[in-house]
């Protein structure tokens, strides 16, 4: 592929196989692509939504592709506009990182950042990176995603996430991670359960379990390490988020495994409230070790940069020595 004619009078253009190309256009689609939806990618470009709609027609009849498809709430891209994707994402941000000033000002900055957040420090983290962002930046946005180590990573590779906090066992070379906190995970139950006198390793094996698993999957970390020792437990329940299972626990004799540093946060709260109680598991548990990742493309980008080093400090705050 041939690229000439770039130029900057308003607007870019650059010639491709003598084909005339407008980067704004090119902005449009990646915007409509995180977006999913017309009017949040107009709103997000400060454009009117006609003027989108424009573009987008311009771009179906450069690619002669329809690139995206009305849903219930929105769009959804094409394979052909999903095959585009990663290299106009990657490309616009090498641009971006490229032509953006050395000294960043987050108090003039308008960039919306994506992330999403482990269940077990979202009820801490969100607030937290929300508040704090909107003391240090008035122009920035943040919009945060549901998080699965799977599907936050698999976005991540796509573009449609910028970071992401979690446990992530593996990462491929082209993400960059930081550690950020160590937790360990304890047993919750009502107060006055049986097994919170003294709680044997049969024990915890024979009772019944609530699972979280934002994922659905039937089989968390808890399960792995008893595999390890040839055992098993009977889980009854699986729930996506970490407070619907301790209300399950509050009103049952079930029992649930969650990281100890949840309880410290607004989950405290629904402790007492509830009169729940921790005991410590009754076998030897590795520690968990949450990361902030994000892809290589935005690693030397300044406002990124910046956003990270506040989730950083967000979500390692209350580090605690376990």
């Amino acid at each position: 592929m041939r690229a000439s004619n770039l130029e900057f009078a308003g607007i870019v253009i650059i010639a491709v196989n003598n084909v005339r190309l407008d980067l704004n256009l090119v902005s449009i689609l990646e915007a409509v692509m995180l977006e999913r939806n017309v009017t949040r990618a107009a709103a997000s470009l400060a454009m009117t939504q006609p003027a989108v709609s424009n573009a987008l027609r311009r771009a179906r009849q450069l690619t002669n592709d329809d690139l995206f498809i009305k849903v219930a709430n929105g769009v959804r891209p094409t394979a052909r506009m999903m095959a585009m994707w990663p290299d106009i994402h990657r490309s616009l941000a090498v641009l971006r990182a490229s032509i953006a000033p050395q000294h960043f000002d987050p108090r003039a900055d308008a960039t919306t950042f994506r992330i999403a957040v482990t269940d077990s420090l979202a009820s801490q983290a969100v607030s937290g990176i929300t508040l704090k962002l909107g003391e240090a930046s008035p122009f920035g946005r943040v919009a945060f995603s549901h998080h699965t180590n799977a599907s936050s990573l698999e976005a991540i590779e796509r573009g449609t996430l910028d970071c992401a906090v979690g446990m992530f066992p593996t990462l491929p070379h082209s993400v960059h991670v930081q550690s950020l906190r160590a937790d360990h995970y304890v047993c919750v139950m009502r107060r006055g359960h049986e097994l919170g006198r003294a709680m044997s390793l049969d024990a915890f094996a024979e009772a019944r379990h609530v699972l979280v698993s934002p994922s659905g999957q039937d089989m968390g970390i808890v399960d792995s390490w008893l595999s390890l020792r040839g055992r098993a437990r009977s889980v009854v329940a699986v729930v996506n988020r970490f407070a619907d299972a301790l209300r399950i626990v509050a009103d049952s004799d079930l029992l649930v495994c969650v990281p100890s540093d949840l309880l410290h946060g607004p989950s405290h709260k629904l402790m007492a409230r509830n009169k729940l109680v921790t005991r410590e598991l009754p076998f030897e548990v590795e520690k968990l070790l949450y990361k902030l990742i994000w892809h290589e493309r935005l690693n030397a980008h300044p406002a990124h940069q910046w956003f990270r080093s506040l989730v950083a400090e967000v979500c390692g705050a209350t580090v605690r020595d376990h």
